[in-house]
């Protein structure tokens, strides 16, 4: 038996996992809170104590219409953003039912310069468009990323997480 933790409420339930294999979507529905959520079992681990390498960066997904949370780590190179649907690729899979999303929304691309990391953001371009701190970015605009910048694409928001930046330096 395996425990899953409910993104909404956080409370936790079991469940048999050895009726799936590891790379199948599995569909629960919280008995607290009744809210319907899709994982593999790969999120499970990662969600339960397991370490996902943040090493580069991570995002926290807050879906405005549910309060939702979901974290993803970033990864070296082009990080592609979407609405998670049956059949597209995307490195970074939105759970939502918000439909101004995109499936394949904006990008953020993470390199090391310097000793730093730097990440940077551009719209794919989707229908909706991408805002930074609540300005929409151009067609092939490319905008620098700081730690707690403030995205949103559709009706989604998340925040950027860099490790070894300062969360203080907008409040010098």
């Amino acid at each position: 038996m395996k425990q899953v933790i409910c993104p909404k409420c956080d409370k936790a339930f079991t469940f048999d996992e050895s009726r799936y294999d590891a790379s199948s979507h599995i569909s629960f529905i919280c008995p607290n809170c009744r809210k319907r959520f899709v994982m593999t079992l790969d999120q499970i681990e990662d969600s339960n104590g397991g370490n996902l390498d943040t090493s580069h960066g991570y995002i926290t997904v807050l879906e405005n219409a549910f309060g939702y949370r979901q974290e993803f780590p970033l990864h070296p190179g082009d990080n592609l953003i979407g609405r998670a649907s049956k059949g597209t690729e995307v490195d970074i899979a939105i759970e939502t039912t918000d439909m101004s999303m995109d499936r394949r929304h904006c990008i953020i691309h993470v390199k090391e310069k310097g000793g730093q990391l730097q990440l940077t953001l551009r719209d794919n371009p989707s229908l909706t468009g991408t805002f930074l701190r609540n300005t929409l970015l151009g067609d092939r605009e490319r905008a620098l990323l700081h730690d707690g910048d403030v995205v949103s694409i559709g009706a989604a928001t998340f925040i950027v997480h860099i490790p070894g930046e300062e969360d203080d330096e907008y409040f010098e």
